[in-house]
C-alpha cells in the first residue's frame, strides 16, 4: 500500500497520513501491512509493487496533476483513493458519504 501526501511540512506527531491512517488500516488488517509514504513529488514512476494508492486531497497541486496522477494509477491498473474514502470505511459510515451526480 502506497500513502502519497502532496505537501513536504514537516510531519506533526499525529500526522493523518503518516500515523493516523496507517494505524487505523493496521488496526483492521493486520499488523503485517506494508506501508510505503512518499510526500510531495516523490510519486514513483511504478506503482505496480502496490495494491492501493491512498492520496491525500491533493491541496498543494493543482487539479491537472492530481488528476494525472489517477490516470497513472488506472493506466497501471492500481486502485487508488483518498484519505476520505478510507476514514469513512473504515469506520464503516461509508454508506454517508456523497457522491457527485
Amino acid at each position: 500500500m502506497l500513502i502519497a501526501e502532496a505537501c513536504t511540512h514537516a510531519p506533526l506527531s499525529e500526522d493523518i497520513g503518516r500515523v493516523k491512517i496507517p494505524r487505523m488500516l493496521k488496526n483492521k488488517i493486520g499488523n503485517d501491512l506494508k506501508i510505503s509514504i512518499v510526500a510531495g513529488r516523490d510519486f514513483p514512476n511504478d506503482l505496480t509493487p502496490y495494491d492501493l494508492v491512498i492520496h491525500c486531497g491533493g491541496c498543494m497541486f493543482n487539479r491537472r496533476h492530481v488528476l494525472n496522477r489517477i490516470e497513472q494509477a488506472r493506466n497501471q491498473g492500481v486502485a487508488i483513493t483518498n484519505y476520505g474514502i478510507v476514514i469513512a470505511y473504515i469506520n464503516k459510515i461509508i454508506d454517508k458519504v456523497v457522491y457527485p451526480e
